[in-house]
């Protein structure tokens, strides 16, 4: 099941939102899609920090009371990953949507057809993104699903996986035999011998650090900033 909601104090744009999501629905059957509506970002917020997260959150950027965008930091400060879709009249936050790791921004008033191209993206990104691999643990054996996994790290010959649910998993591999499990996902860096990053995950990129939407903070190798800034603003356009 794919869960997906819709934020905007605009009650009319919410039904035209819902409108265009029920038909995408209605031709794209070998989806299982439930939607939840909001009209108030805190409303959101408050649904997302006391039940559950959503898998495609369709937000619009001008609400009184707080931003989209500031809801959607607010957001990724929880360690929520959910695709993003910005919905708004303006391309002012355009910057602060991508350093958000938004998966679109979606320009008012859009059409049918972009709305489905937009839908046909972020779902394709959820599809690729199921898989897990397993892997023998410290504690046994140990599925990890990779849509969780924050990166790795190199520890006392031990590899470190951390978690989005804060879970910290140690595994006796190398690390390059870690990243050829992950080789193929272009979701995954391996930055010098000791880490490997989703970047997914990823609020900050520095020629200092990473730092992750999990709140974790990473040194990042001077020598191989440039290399990674590159490989990762491709990924982010493309994804």
């Amino acid at each position: 099941m794919i869960h997906i909601a819709i934020c905007d104090d605009e009650l009319q744009e919410l039904d035209r939102s819902n409108r265009l999501l029920k038909q995408y629905m209605h031709e794209h059957p070998q989806y299982e899609i439930s939607t939840h509506s909001f009209s108030a970002p805190l409303e959101l917020l408050a649904y997302v920090e006391s039940k559950n997260s959503f898998d495609v959150l369709l937000l619009d950027v001008y609400m009184p009371g707080l931003l989209g965008t500031d809801a959607a930091r607010e957001l990724r400060d929880m360690g929520d990953n959910c695709q993003i879709v910005f919905l708004t009249t303006s391309r002012d936050h355009a910057i602060d949507a991508f350093s958000l790791n938004a998966a679109h921004y979606l320009v008012k008033p859009y059409s049918e057809k972009e709305f489905f191209v937009v839908l046909d993206k972020v779902l394709d990104n959820l599809t690729k993104k199921e898989g897990y691999i397993t892997v023998k643990s410290t504690e046994g054996i140990s599925r990890i699903e990779l849509n969780k996994l924050v990166y790795s790290e190199t520890e006392n010959h031990l590899q470190r996986l951390y978690l989005s649910d804060g879970r910290i998993i140690d595994v006796r591999r190398p690390s390059t035999e870690i990243f050829e499990l992950l080789d193929e996902d272009p979701r995954f860096y391996k930055c010098g011998s000791t880490y490997i990053i989703n970047m997914d995950y990823i609020v900050e990129l520095t020629s200092k650090c990473v730092v992750f939407s999990t709140g974790a903070k990473i040194t990042m190798l001077s020598r191989k900033y440039t290399e990674f800034k590159k490989l990762y603003m491709d990924y982010s356009y493309n994804r």
